[in-house]
């Protein structure tokens, strides 16, 4: 199959993932690019031609599978949201599954301050927005408004760089999903609110995304290296963050008030959206882990031949 083909198709899949809220790093790792993909954005200044050879293709793969489901998400959200964001908390929920032989026998109060740091700094953007007047707004942009669309569009283009993280939910739990959808096709539309704002919008969100990725991937790769635990017990910390301020942000607030007393119903569905979930990305990763495997003892035994040498 030709080259470009290849990485076009796979980027196909990382795009479907990575709108699903499966995340873009767990679907990384299952069709083996997980590594290429890390080095291709963490060494683009060393060798931009051979970085580029497999970004480009795989990333209109993921702009055509994106950009085909962005919509119909968008409507689910719309006319079933709390059953919608559950079945995304349920993805990231089983995606947690990333970091089992990192708690096993690590759990020690530094490890779980770590978590705990993680957990307030993501809770406390979500209890903002919650109890301000303060969240996505993407109609009546000012400032503020672009400021925090680049905060956000960066800490979710990271979010997709990490195997159990997805940054489609890291959007969803800001309330920033419909919003953002909304914001592209009026903008593909020229239908312009203030022409000035919406364009530094668009922009703050590009070089966000461009930047959060570069950035965090290079900061994954630093704190990997020097403590990969630690980071690991941190991240755990941000993900728990992300499932609780799903439902406790301000975008998602109103349609509280539409509920009128205990729904049994939508609690029924809301779990078994949160199951379903929770099975599909822990089973994902699960495969993730059995083809990972192979490639580290690999990696152990050219280690080892090359200390013999």
């Amino acid at each position: 199959m030709n080259q470009f083909l290849k990485r076009f198709l796979q980027g196909l899949l990382l795009g479907f993932a990575l709108i699903t809220a499966i995340g873009g790093g767990t679907m990384a790792v299952l069709i083996g690019v997980y590594d290429d993909l890390i080095n291709a954005v963490s060494d683009f200044r060393k060798n931009p031609k051979k970085s580029l050879d497999l970004l480009i293709p795989m990333a209109l793969g993921g702009i055509v599978s994106m950009g085909a489901l962005f919509y119909p998400i968008k409507l689910l959200l719309e006319h079933f949201p709390f059953i919608t964001v559950a079945f995304f908390a349920g993805l990231t929920l089983g995606g947690l599954r990333v970091f089992q032989s990192t708690i096993k026998g690590n759990v020690n109060w530094k490890n779980l301050l770590l978590t705990l740091a993680g957990f307030l700094f993501v809770f406390g953007l979500g209890a903002f927005s919650w109890f301000s007047t303060l969240h996505a707004d993407l109609v009546n942009i000012n400032f503020l408004q672009i400021v925090l669309l680049f905060f956000v569009a960066f800490i979710s283009m990271g979010g997709h760089v990490s195997a159990g993280i997805s940054g489609t939910f890291i959007l969803v739990a800001f309330g920033y999903y419909e919003e953002l959808i909304d914001f592209l096709i009026r903008l593909v539309k020229f239908n312009f609110v203030h022409v000035g704002f919406d364009l530094a919008g668009l922009f703050s969100f590009v070089i966000g995304s461009f930047l959060g990725l570069v950035v965090i991937a290079k900061t994954y790769k630093y704190f990997f290296a020097k403590n990969r635990v630690k980071t690991n017990f941190a991240i755990f910390g941000f993900i728990v963050g992300s499932i609780v301020i799903a439902f406790f942000n301000g975008k998602i607030r109103p349609e509280y008030a539409k509920v009128e007393g205990f729904n049994t119903l939508m609690f029924v569905l809301c779990f078994a959206a949160v199951l379903l979930g929770a099975i599909l990305s822990y089973t994902l990763l699960g495969l993730a882990n059995k083809k990972e495997k192979p490639v580290l003892v690999e990696e152990a035994a050219e280690n080892s031949n090359n200390k013999d040498e």
